[in-house]
């Protein structure tokens, strides 16, 4: 992380999940561990993962609906 520079893959779609949901611009990522130096790299907006994770989550929403209705329906 320090060497490249940027953001590890598996924290982009949580600092633009982040973004998206508080309507910000920009963040922080900061990693620290004692002993290393602290790292900080901004991070901006991408509105292209903004809109799949959009898509993403309304998909999740669709099946949790179809399946919560589902097991009501069994429940009634």
């Amino acid at each position: 992380m320090i060497l490249a520079g940027d953001v590890p893959k598996e924290h982009v779609a949580q600092c633009q999940g982040g973004l998206w949901v508080s309507e910000r611009e920009w963040l922080d990522f900061i990693s620290y561990w004692p002993g290393m130096p602290l790292f900080v790299k901004r991070v901006y907006r991408d509105e292209a993962m903004i809109r799949k994770l959009t898509e993403r989550v309304k998909t999740f929403y669709e099946i949790l609906d179809e399946r919560m209705n589902k097991v009501l329906g069994l429940a009634a």
